[in-house]
Protein backbone atom coordinates (compact mmCIF):
# COMPACT_ATOMS: atom_id res chain seq x y z
CA UNK A 1 0.00 0.00 0.00
CA UNK A 2 1.44 3.46 -0.89
CA UNK A 3 0.83 5.97 1.95
CA UNK A 4 -0.46 9.08 0.84
CA UNK A 5 0.63 12.13 2.03
CA UNK A 6 0.11 15.90 2.54
CA UNK A 7 2.19 18.48 4.17
CA UNK A 8 3.99 15.47 5.03
CA UNK A 9 1.57 14.03 7.11
CA UNK A 10 -0.24 11.15 6.32
CA UNK A 11 -4.00 11.09 5.43
CA UNK A 12 -5.04 8.38 7.74
CA UNK A 13 -3.53 10.51 10.50
CA UNK A 14 -6.00 13.69 10.10
CA UNK A 15 -9.50 13.78 11.76
CA UNK A 16 -12.28 13.19 9.13
CA UNK A 17 -14.95 15.45 8.59
CA UNK A 18 -17.49 13.06 10.41
CA UNK A 19 -15.61 12.73 13.64
CA UNK A 20 -15.62 16.90 13.42
CA UNK A 21 -19.23 16.80 12.77
CA UNK A 22 -19.99 14.16 15.98
CA UNK A 23 -17.94 16.13 18.42
CA UNK A 24 -19.42 19.62 16.89
CA UNK A 25 -23.22 17.75 18.17
CA UNK A 26 -21.83 16.05 20.74
CA UNK A 27 -20.36 19.70 21.97
CA UNK A 28 -24.05 20.85 21.47
CA UNK A 29 -25.38 18.41 23.52
CA UNK A 30 -23.67 18.51 26.30
CA UNK A 31 -24.14 22.30 26.30
CA UNK A 32 -27.95 22.03 26.07
CA UNK A 33 -28.37 19.21 28.59
CA UNK A 34 -26.07 21.48 31.13
CA UNK A 35 -29.29 24.16 30.53
CA UNK A 36 -31.45 21.97 31.45
CA UNK A 37 -29.90 20.73 34.26
CA UNK A 38 -29.90 23.84 35.37
CA UNK A 39 -32.63 24.95 34.30
CA UNK A 40 -34.47 21.86 36.36
CA UNK A 41 -32.10 23.16 39.53
CA UNK A 42 -33.67 26.32 39.25
CA UNK A 43 -37.29 25.48 38.84
CA UNK A 44 -37.88 25.91 42.92
CA UNK A 45 -36.41 29.40 43.06
CA UNK A 46 -38.38 32.94 42.26
CA UNK A 47 -39.15 33.83 39.09
CA UNK A 48 -36.55 36.54 38.51
CA UNK A 49 -33.81 34.36 40.44
CA UNK A 50 -34.85 31.81 37.99
CA UNK A 51 -34.01 34.07 34.94
CA UNK A 52 -30.98 35.41 36.24
CA UNK A 53 -29.39 31.68 37.02
CA UNK A 54 -30.40 30.66 33.31
CA UNK A 55 -29.65 33.75 31.49
CA UNK A 56 -25.99 33.53 33.68
CA UNK A 57 -25.27 30.35 32.83
CA UNK A 58 -26.12 30.67 28.96
CA UNK A 59 -23.79 33.40 28.69
CA UNK A 60 -21.23 31.00 30.46
CA UNK A 61 -21.97 27.98 28.74
CA UNK A 62 -21.43 29.68 25.50
CA UNK A 63 -17.34 30.52 27.07
CA UNK A 64 -17.08 27.11 27.45
CA UNK A 65 -18.10 26.46 24.36
CA UNK A 66 -15.97 28.47 22.86
CA UNK A 67 -12.86 27.65 24.66
CA UNK A 68 -13.41 23.77 23.45
CA UNK A 69 -14.38 24.44 19.99
CA UNK A 70 -11.19 26.76 20.43
CA UNK A 71 -9.42 23.65 21.54
CA UNK A 72 -11.02 21.21 18.89
CA UNK A 73 -9.98 23.25 15.91
CA UNK A 74 -6.48 24.67 17.08
CA UNK A 75 -5.16 21.58 19.39
CA UNK A 76 -6.87 19.05 17.82
CA UNK A 77 -7.21 20.22 14.58
CA UNK A 78 -10.22 19.01 13.31
CA UNK A 79 -11.18 20.19 10.06
CA UNK A 80 -12.81 23.54 10.23
CA UNK A 81 -15.11 23.62 7.63
CA UNK A 82 -17.33 20.46 8.54
CA UNK A 83 -16.71 21.23 12.80
CA UNK A 84 -17.79 24.92 12.25
CA UNK A 85 -21.08 24.18 10.08
CA UNK A 86 -22.03 21.49 12.30
CA UNK A 87 -21.66 23.39 15.17
CA UNK A 88 -23.55 26.36 13.96
CA UNK A 89 -26.53 24.05 12.89
CA UNK A 90 -26.24 22.65 16.48
CA UNK A 91 -25.99 25.72 18.38
CA UNK A 92 -29.07 27.02 16.76
CA UNK A 93 -31.51 23.69 16.99
CA UNK A 94 -30.61 22.80 20.70
CA UNK A 95 -30.16 27.18 21.62
CA UNK A 96 -34.26 27.04 20.10
CA UNK A 97 -35.12 23.69 22.15
CA UNK A 98 -33.61 25.03 24.79
CA UNK A 99 -35.77 28.58 24.93
CA UNK A 100 -38.93 27.01 24.23
CA UNK A 101 -38.14 24.60 27.55
CA UNK A 102 -37.23 27.55 29.61
CA UNK A 103 -40.33 29.56 28.75
CA UNK A 104 -42.56 26.62 29.76
CA UNK A 105 -40.63 26.45 33.07
CA UNK A 106 -41.31 30.24 33.30
CA UNK A 107 -44.51 29.99 32.64
CA UNK A 108 -45.07 26.98 35.27
CA UNK A 109 -43.26 29.25 38.09
CA UNK A 110 -45.43 32.20 37.45
CA UNK A 111 -48.46 30.20 37.41
CA UNK A 112 -47.35 28.45 41.00
CA UNK A 113 -46.14 32.68 41.96
CA UNK A 114 -49.89 33.75 41.31
CA UNK A 115 -51.18 30.88 43.02
CA UNK A 116 -49.41 31.54 46.24
CA UNK A 117 -50.32 35.06 45.72
CA UNK A 118 -53.82 34.56 45.77
CA UNK A 119 -53.77 32.56 48.42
Amino acid sequence: MIPLTTNNERVSDSHSNLYAIILAQVVCFVNAFSGYVIARRAYQKPFEKFVSIVLGSMSFRIMIVGAVSWWCLSILGMPQLAYSFSLAIGVFVYLFAEIIYFHVLSDKIKSREKEQNTD
